[in-house]
């Protein structure tokens, strides 16, 4: 390539060209490192729900108590 040439490529391009021949390429991040947000989510709705049976539980447990 002469030198005109490789100083009109943008840099950009000419940074993914190489990097889809070079043999060190690693994939994305994310492919590599999943992320965790479903599980975290499922764990703070299951402590949601287990929260509000203490509190019915708790509730009920008061109520009968206090006024029977």
């Amino acid at each position: 390539m002469k030198e005109s040439e490789f100083q009109s490529t943008p840099l950009r391009s000419r940074t993914r060209h190489e990097a889809s021949k070079d043999e060190t390429y690693l994939p994305p991040r994310g492919t590599v490192h999943p992320s965790e947000r479903g599980k975290w989510t499922a764990r703070f709705y299951l402590a949601l729900v287990w929260l509000f049976v203490a509190l019915v539980a708790g509730l009920t447990f008061w109520g009968i108590k206090n006024y029977y």
